[in-house]
C-alpha cells in the first residue's frame, strides 16, 4: 500500500457526505463523467492523485466493487457522526472509505 500517508483507516459498510462534496483532482486527472476518479485505477493511484492535491483530502470512497472512486474532505472529529448520519436514510452496504492522515 502507500507509503506517503501517515496512517490510513479502513471502514466498510460506511460512507460521508453527499455528491456535491466530491473534490476533483488537479486538471481532473483520471475523471470520468461528471464525477469521481476512473473505477478501474488502483487505490494506489487514487491516493496519489489526492496526495499531490493543495490541502490534500483526507477521505477516499469506493461506492462498491464496480463504483468509480471519490475524495472528499472532512474535518476528522466530524467522520463519525457524518458515517452515522449517512447510514440513517440510505445504503452504505457496498461502501468503503479510507480515512487518510496525511
Amino acid at each position: 500500500m502507500t507509503t506517503f500517508a501517515k496512517n490510513i483507516q479502513i471502514r466498510n459498510a460506511a460512507d460521508v457526505g453527499y455528491s456535491n462534496d466530491n473534490i476533483d483532482p488537479i486538471n481532473r486527472e483520471g475523471c470520468v463523467g461528471k464525477s469521481g476518479i476512473d473505477k478501474d485505477y488502483t487505490l494506489d493511484q487514487v491516493m496519489y492523485l489526492a496526495y499531490k492535491m493543495k490541502p490534500k483530502p483526507n477521505i477516499v470512497i469506493k461506492a462498491g466493487k464496480n463504483a468509480k472512486w471519490y475524495l472528499k474532505s472532512f474535518p476528522t472529529e466530524q467522520i463519525d457522526d457524518e458515517i452515522e448520519k449517512q447510514t440513517r436514510w440510505r445504503d452504505v452496504s457496498r461502501s468503503t472509505i479510507y480515512i487518510i492522515e496525511w
